[in-house]
């Protein structure tokens, strides 16, 4: 039985891997390694309430300091791991220390994209990290104004935030509509509707000419159409897994640290879990790769387990959720071109989009203020249920009395 485990990322899935470990293996020796400063930490409230509401990062701990210490799990935070020594199993640190371990586990999560060297003379913020926030969170204030490149989930939160802050904001987005890379059309555009109902000022289409400093002093951000002044400028253009240290190491990466559902590496001795990975999912028959908070915690529970020979392959749909405004949008499944759509409600206000697959399963679904349906949803996509697609876009036939027809039948 390994008894040395090394855990490298100190965010949401590092600290839920080592819990689980603490949990199965009560005499193990934990660390656990991460490069920011803080304790581990949820991220979601960075766009929306540690914006608005002017949280104390403590109030974003995943666990008090005190529950490493009773749990024995040693913290060893603001180090930066620099190598991994597969041969020698050891990690080499900023500083030149060197830890060894038996099991290593790579939770080393996502960074934001950045713009091009050509629009960076001008500062940009980008939001990942507390850090990030804080810094963002200084900035704004009422009357000031915002321009955000990027319309996906991360940018629009936080032009909802600003704007509730009182800012005006600007977003420009290279795509034809809202987060049209996570969410089919219908929804993208009820949540624009939404947005210009606050205020906001979309370009769609956008691409940038430049960022630069314009007469009066201020920062300028130049499209191919228009030009927007700005007090600030943030951009949410993607994220992209950190898998240095893995390709170091000379594992299998394919846009994310590849592994299959038990988060096993090209080398045993090497996990992987949270949003880092492309794993294998059982439910979907492929390799996906995920950003979100339920890939980072039960991703990581179930790798912790596989980490002592022990568990169940990770098998989850993906679930994503955002709150923008009063709206809140959830995700379950992936919305691939091949479903068809089947819209259960008012666009304009409360609705579900259902995708169905070519033999009329449904394989995935999104909630727009409608998360009631969400329970039973899951148990429909997770029965890949075949349903009369006119009883599906009625809203008066409650889901629930569809799932005992769908059972019974």
């Amino acid at each position: 039985m390994p008894s040395r485990f090394v855990i490298i990322g100190a965010g949401p899935a590092g600290m839920r891997a080592a819990e689980v470990l603490r949990q199965k293996a009560p005499e193990a020796d934990i660390l656990l390694i991460g490069d920011e400063p803080h304790l581990p930490y949820d991220r979601p409230p960075l766009s929306k309430a540690f914006l608005i509401e002017g949280l104390q990062p403590g109030r974003l701990w995943l666990k008090p300091e005190s529950f490493y210490a009773e749990q024995r799990i040693r913290l060893r935070l603001g180090a930066a791991a620099l190598g991994i020594d597969r041969a020698g199993k050891t990690v080499a640190l900023a500083g030149g220390e060197r830890v060894p371990y038996d099991r290593l586990l790579l939770a080393t999560g996502c960074r934001g994209r950045r713009l091009p060297a050509p629009f960076t003379a001008e500062p940009v913020h980008y939001l990942r990290s507390l850090s990030d926030a804080e810094r963002i969170r200084a900035a704004l204030r009422p009357g000031l104004e915002l321009v955000m490149i990027g319309g996906g989930f991360i940018g629009l939160e936080i032009a909802a935030s600003a704007r509730q802050l009182g800012a005006s904001v600007s977003v420009l987005e290279m795509a034809p509509r809202p987060m049209s890379r996570a969410v089919p059309a219908p929804v993208g555009e009820a949540v624009r509707a939404l947005h210009e109902r606050h205020g906001v000022v979309f370009e769609f289409g956008a691409r940038l000419n430049a960022i630069a400093r314009g007469a009066d002093g201020r920062t300028l951000v130049e499209t191919a159409r228009a030009a927007y002044p700005a007090d600030l400028v943030i951009a949410g253009i993607g994220a992209e897994p950190n898998t240095a240290l893995a390709e170091a190491a000379g594992l299998a990466v394919e846009d994310g640290i590849r592994v299959d559902a038990r988060g096993r590496t090209s080398d045993p001795d090497i996990f992987a879990a949270g949003d880092v990975t492309r794993h294998d999912n059982p439910l979907l028959g492929r390799a996906i790769r995920v950003e979100s908070w339920q890939v980072a915690l039960n991703q990581a529970a179930a790798v912790a387990a596989s980490m002592l020979g022990a568990g169940e392959p990770y098998a989850e749909l993906p679930w994503l959720w955002s709150d923008q405004y009063d709206c809140n949008i959830q995700a379950l499944g992936l919305f691939e071109a091949s479903l068809e759509l089947v819209l259960r409600g008012d666009p304009a206000a409360a609705f579900t989009l259902l995708g169905l697959d070519p033999e009329g399963r449904i394989a995935a679904a999104i909630t727009v203020n409608n998360g009631r349906d969400m329970a039973v949803l899951r148990r429909l996509v997770a029965t890949r249920a075949v349903l009369p697609k006119d009883a599906l876009a009625d809203p008066q036939r409650k889901l629930s009395d569809l799932l005992k027809a769908a059972r019974s039948g």
